[in-house]
């Protein structure tokens, strides 16, 4: 079971997928929100209606319709369209254009009815209306529609005013005469700016906390809660790799092979779930996280993110638990006629280094370091002894006190395959290893 393989986890950039679904959401929540605007256009008729019959234009007909008309035109054609699904967002951009064309007219109307100037026609009830079609923008949740509806009303009126003032030859452009309508126009601009920048981070917020939700959600299937969370704080900062001391856990199924060829392919998923499920408990029990799996067996890590003062003991503690967990279940199965299960554990402390390896499309948080090759040749040489637990005296020497409570023998000198250098290793019985767990 070679230390460097192994299942990464696919990082394919989850903010632009997320990014993508929340598009979806806002546009499935503006056509809902439709039905709103549509009552927000309902009063905006009533309040015209009302200007008008207070300064006599309803008399005039076509000067009044053209824009009544029009707005009530918007408000039924985009709840008929809403209604058979076949509203698409840029008919809001339309529909925009429309609501600042007709708004124009209205006050272009009431400032010839009453004798005004047109800067003076922005004074009027009716210019406030531009304040409700840019919060039906900002309803819609569409930053830059805000932006377009506001700048071209003022754009507009900016025309409307230097045509008038070419007209008449540019006597109207006198000082002071355009301070209070500029002031207005300004104040749109502003707002305009305003209900941009709060529904742009609006969105932004919503994509950022989405993204953060959908990568602790793949995560959480990989990793220990721990590394979730430091993967999601930090991003990319994981990938800087760190030295720290940390205790490296291997286990193996012995036998899984020819176990495997007498069982259909469900019955060996079956099997492996259960297997996984067995074997991960007693590891997060006691503070570590499962590496990987890798087959029939699994490496498991105990320091990291953080380093603990009791990371050598718990993976001690963690492989006594397994092999007591691997006895219960190999007697449950002799119990109802199954072949039984054996595994082989190595456990070895040192110095690793920690992070994630990948690019941007698969990342896999895990650690490197001769001590992770020594432990998965400790696990090898178990399975060659016939032994359960294997635990180098580095391992006992970070834990002090265990060796003791566990009541161990003196360590024997091994040679692993592919090193020069002898290492010495405690060999926990199975009676021993059950005896340890229930007093730790």
């Amino acid at each position: 079971m070679p230390p460097d393989r192994g299942r990464g986890l696919q990082m394919t950039d989850p903010t632009g997928a997320v990014a993508t679904h929340v598009d979806r959401a806002f546009v499935g929540l503006e056509r809902r929100a439709e039905h709103i605007l549509a009552g927000i256009r309902l009063l905006a008729l009533l309040v015209l209606a009302l200007v008008f019959r207070v300064v006599g234009t309803v008399d005039q007909g076509y000067p009044t319709m053209v824009p009544l008309g029009g707005l009530a035109a918007i408000t039924l054609i985009t709840l008929w369209l809403v209604r058979l699904g076949l509203f698409r967002p840029w008919l809001s951009w339309l529909f925009a254009t429309l609501d600042v064309a007709f708004l124009t007219h209205c006050l272009v109307v009431l400032a010839h009815r009453n004798g005004q100037s047109l800067e003076l026609a922005l004074n009027t009830p009716v210019a406030l209306l531009v304040y409700v079609f840019l919060a039906t923008a900002a309803v819609r949740h569409r930053p830059l529609l805000i932006l377009y509806t506001g700048g071209l009303f003022i754009a507009t009126w900016a025309a409307i005013w230097l045509w008038d003032w070419r007209a008449a030859g540019g006597e109207a452009w006198l000082p002071g005469t355009w301070t209070a309508a500029l002031a207005w126009l300004a104040a749109v601009g502003l707002t305009s700016y305003a209900l941009f920048v709060a529904v742009w981070r609006a969105r932004r917020t919503a994509v950022t906390a989405i993204a953060e939700a959908h990568l602790r959600e793949n995560l959480s299937r990989y990793f220990s809660p721990k590394v979730v969370d430091e993967i999601a704080q930090n991003g990319g900062a994981v990938r800087s790799f760190r030295a720290q001391k940390a205790a490296i856990l291997f286990i193996d199924l012995r036998g899984f092979t020819s176990l495997a060829e007498r069982m259909p392919a469900d019955k060996v998923a079956a099997f492996l779930n259960d297997y996984r499920r067995r074997v991960g408990e007693p590891i997060a029990r006691h503070h570590g996280i499962i590496d990987k799996f890798i087959g029939d067996g699994a490496m498991a890590i105990f320091g990291v993110p953080e380093p603990r003062g009791d990371d050598a003991r718990n993976a001690v503690l963690a492989g006594v638990a397994l092999v007591s967990v691997i006895n219960a279940w190999r007697s449950e199965r002799l119990a109802e006629g199954l072949p039984p299960v054996e595994v082989g554990i190595g456990i070895h402390y040192g110095d690793v280094t920690a992070g994630a390896l990948g690019d941007e499309n698969r990342l896999e948080y895990t650690v490197v370091g001769d001590a992770v090759n020594t432990a998965a040749r400790i696990e090898r040489l178990a399975a060659d002894l016939g032994t359960p637990l294997l635990v180098s005296a580095d391992v006992l020497a970070a834990a002090p006190g265990l060796q003791q409570d566990l009541q161990l023998a003196e360590p024997v000198t091994h040679l692993l395959r592919g090193r020069s250098q002898p290492i010495r290793l405690y060999q926990l019985a199975v009676d021993t290893t059950v005896a340890g767990e229930r007093r730790a």
